[in-house]
């Protein structure tokens, strides 16, 4: 397998197809493997490495989502492919099927990331609906870390509550502009308020949680150092998978005392930044 291969799995990688890795060298077993793995995932890019020198080219490839790997192997161990594995793709899924010592492969196994393990030969029956499940997970962490590098790269500050007012999540935009780092996540909004807006807000949340938007307002924040600063606020409602609204996202910037004036942009503005943060908090 030579560039061409390693180029042509890269560019159609945003088709959603599976990229697995079978590693077994018991040509029974891999065929077994490869026979229930081909008919269950018909549109999955599966390699098979038999021999070490396949394991290092397939290596190279630029990334795959689960790795199945026999425990025994003549020339290695599924501990150290698995580890090999986790070094190459951080987040890819790795499944051990192994013929006897089940308990000592997953302790010593677990602490490196393994996803799951079957014994042979029993496991083969289970081989198809566990890697289904590794693959959903491994898209599920992919979707995660792409609508949080979409909400990070939004230049405005973006907090997400809860409707009871909860943080449940803030960008980076936020954190650089007022001081915080995770630590607000799972506390009160209210808190991170001054005390004149501590008593409108609750009255904001009855708006937006009937379906309306606040539009931007000028009003003063603290930071987490106790400073003060003057922002545009906004808050805008966003809905769950059901139509209901679940959760409320406050929009901030900074404003001087000469940017005033951008208090009456529009709405809208708001409403398609609210969106990236409405995917983020969805999952």
């Amino acid at each position: 397998m030579g560039r061409r291969k390693r180029r042509c799995a890269s560019r159609t990688r945003g088709q959603n197809h599976m990229d697995l890795l079978l590693v077994e060298d018991n040509p029974t077993d891999r065929m077994v493997m490869q026979t229930r793995l081909r008919r269950a995932f018909p549109k999955a890019r599966i390699h098979v490495a038999d021999e070490p020198d396949q394991l290092r080219e397939y290596l190279r490839l630029d990334t795959c989502d689960v790795v199945v790997t026999d425990y025994w192997l003549g020339w290695s161990d599924g501990l150290s492919v698995l580890q090999r594995v986790r070094e190459r793709w951080p987040r890819a899924r790795v499944i051990i099927v192994t013929g006897n010592g089940g308990e000592e492969v997953v302790a010593g196994a677990l602490k490196f990331g393994l996803f799951n393990y079957l014994l042979k030969p029993e496991g083969f029956e289970d081989l198809v609906s566990v890697t289904k499940a590794a693959f959903e997970s491994k898209r599920r962490e992919d979707a995660l870390e792409l609508r949080a590098a979409i909400l990070n790269s939004v230049p405005d500050s973006l907090e997400c509550m809860d409707a009871e007012g909860t943080v449940v999540t803030t960008n980076d935009s936020a954190r650089r502009l007022f001081g915080y780092s995770e630590e607000t996540v799972g506390q009160r909004f209210e808190i991170l308020l001054s005390a004149q807006l501590r008593a409108q807000i609750h009255d904001m949340y009855a708006q937006v949680l009937s379906g309306s938007i606040v539009p931007p307002f000028a009003a003063v924040r603290e930071r987490r150092d106790g400073t003060s600063i003057p922002v545009q606020m906004s808050l805008v409602p966003i809905r769950g998978d059901r139509g209901k609204i679940a959760w409320i996202t406050c929009i901030s910037n900074p404003i001087g005392v000469t940017q005033r004036e951008t208090v009456n942009q529009t709405a809208d503005v708001a409403t398609q930044h609210a969106g990236f943060a409405s995917k983020a908090v969805a999952t």
